[in-house]
């Protein structure tokens, strides 16, 4: 069947407006607030959410607020956890179709994705001398299996020299709720509870080192939902509870094949070999013959991660294929580009193809230096429901849908990771043997 054309994808010359990086945050109207906070604390009420507050007796804003990441259902959590009072927070570039007008008028400032963007600070500097309350949520994506996602030590060096006091919340039973795998169904849990901390006092920043604060907010960010889901015995009977989730889980661990993975209803099955797990009722693989390998769909994750770190270590990974591009410049819409070849390997990602308007050359490449994480999508909305990676410079940003070959977002992801710091391993160890040497 012919798909219909999205009304956010449309072909022809990229326009001349792109997003307003540099436009200044706007403070949230004072009579918008009581509706955004009733809205917030119902939907959290929704699933009995509980915030439990340590440390917090007289912390008041302007602070910097720190969040994992695990679905939408965050915002609402957070916005709760915050009220009566107002913030600014960054939101990816694709958040704004068709309603940035509305988000900035909520706080919400755009940011590209995993790059290296000063206006960050400088918002984080307005935001707080304003009295209010900086957001950040420090993977940048949402987490692919309810486990935290990489967190880069640059956190700690923005939080040092603020300061004000730094917050940290952690929600716990979102990724059950509303996986990033899922297809878009909620699957009913209760009660999800989240921690508040305040993490430093300004005081306290004065004498802690950059590496000991990043290590400290990566602590108590850390988080699995699928443990915390079995060790408190949350109870989730929806039927269909594990479809989507071969798309994380695309490697079978009886066979070791790849992109065989599928999912109906509670069971992951590998069509290779025809082995079958199913998920329970509190988040716990069962094999439905022979040896459970994994517990925890994170334990599998882990496993597929040590596997394509293999493949970095002997220099071999690498991924090839003609994919469709898509350009978003601005909050109207993504421009089709597209098709060209796209390429992962062990010196980064690259895109090169042809317009289709006007027949001239389009070219992407982002070094593996210098891109610790990656985005990717699963059944996006605006892709025609397909999968696809998000790439990101301080210019643009493209969406690429592979095409006509197996592959696994997810696998691109964990490749990304392993080869940025499989380069710094090396690069700091001829470092530290080039001193050594001097000395």
């Amino acid at each position: 069947m012919e798909q219909k054309p999205c009304k956010y994808i449309k072909e022809g010359a990229i326009p001349e407006k792109k997003f307003d990086m540099n436009k200044a945050p706007i403070k949230q109207k004072w009579y918008i607030l009581p509706f955004l906070w009733a809205f917030a604390n119902i939907r959290k009420a929704v699933l009995l959410g509980k915030i439990n507050k340590i440390d917090m007796k007289g912390i008041k804003p302007p602070y910097i607020l720190i969040c994992n990441h695990n679905a939408f259902y965050d915002f609402y959590v957070m916005s709760a956890a915050i009220a009566p009072n107002t913030g600014i927070f960054p939101a990816a570039v694709d958040d704004y179709i068709g309603r940035e007008r509305q988000l900035r008028k909520l706080g919400a400032i755009p940011k590209r994705k995993f790059t290296a963007d000063v206006s960050i600070l400088r918002n984080c500097r307005w935001a707080l001398k304003e009295n209010l309350i900086f957001g950040i949520y420090a993977e940048a994506k949402y987490s692919l299996i309810g486990e935290t996602e990489v967190i880069p030590d640059a956190i700690g060096q923005l939080v040092k020299h603020q300061k004000v006091p730094v917050v940290v919340l952690t929600c716990r039973g979102h990724h059950i709720y509303d996986p990033f795998w899922g297809n878009h169904r909620h699957r009913l849990v209760h009660p999800i509870e989240a921690d508040m901390v305040c993490a430093y006092t300004p005081e306290q920043l004065k004498t802690a080192s950059v590496d000991e604060i990043s290590k400290k907010l990566k602590d108590l960010l850390y988080n699995d939902d699928f443990r915390w889901q079995s060790k408190n015995r949350r109870k989730v009977t929806y039927k269909k509870r594990a479809e989507g989730l071969h798309k994380v889980l695309y490697q079978c661990p009886h066979c070791g094949t790849e992109y065989k993975m599928n999912s109906k209803n509670d069971e992951i099955f590998c069509e290779h070999c025809g082995k079958r797990w199913k998920l329970n009722y509190y988040g716990e693989l069962e094999a439905n013959d022979g040896k459970t390998e994994f517990k925890f769909a994170t334990d599998w994750y882990h496993w597929e991660r040590e596997q394509v770190k293999k493949e970095v270590l002997d220099g071999t990974y690498h991924f090839e294929c003609t994919a469709d591009v898509n350009d978003l410049p601005n909050s109207d819409g993504f421009i089709h580009l597209g098709r060209a070849k796209f390429v992962h390997d062990m010196d980064g990602l690259h895109v090169k193809g042809v317009r289709d308007f006007d027949g001239s050359e389009f070219e992407m490449n982002i070094d593996a230096a210098g891109q610790y994480a990656l985005h990717v999508e699963y059944n996006y909305r605006f892709g025609y429901f397909r999968d696809c990676v998000d790439l990101n410079t301080l210019e643009d940003t493209w969406y690429v849908f592979p095409e006509n070959c197996e592959f696994s977002v997810t696998k691109m992801s964990l490749a990304t990771e392993e080869i940025y710091k499989e380069i710094w391993r090396k690069r700091n160890e001829e470092k530290k043997s080039a001193a050594q040497t001097k000395e």
